[in-house]
């Protein structure tokens, strides 16, 4: 499975949005709430969400950025194609590299059950 994060593998349109909201399951977690929904698509797919709560447009981007490098680095961990709100928490940034991706399979498996 290629590790890259392509077009077609983001979340932007708003009834997506909307529909993620409403019938998605939500696993919350210390640095970060998952928002997972099945889709019927050959691939899953990822957005964020960081509010002005986390920092500054760097520390934002900076979120952004360690997010979707779990989604990237992650996607065989997936047991099936869905799509995925990762809304970002202020404790992020004290995280490190390793255990955001440990919080991430963890919610990932606990929703997938």
């Amino acid at each position: 499975m290629p590790e890259c994060y392509s077009p077609c593998e983001r979340i932007r349109k708003k009834k997506d949005f909307i529909n993620l909201y409403k019938k998605g399951v939500c696993a919350r977690g210390r640095y970060f709430n998952l928002i997972i929904l099945r889709n019927d698509l050959t691939h899953s797919r990822m957005a964020v969400v960081t509010s002005r709560k986390i920092g500054n447009a760097v520390e934002r981007n900076r979120a952004r950025r360690r997010a979707r490098e779990l989604f990237r680095r992650n996607k065989a961990h997936l047991a099936f194609e869905m799509d995925i709100l990762l809304i970002a928490k202020k404790d992020v940034h004290s995280a490190t590299a390793g255990d955001l991706r440990e919080r991430y399979l963890e919610a990932l498996q606990a929703i997938s059950e």
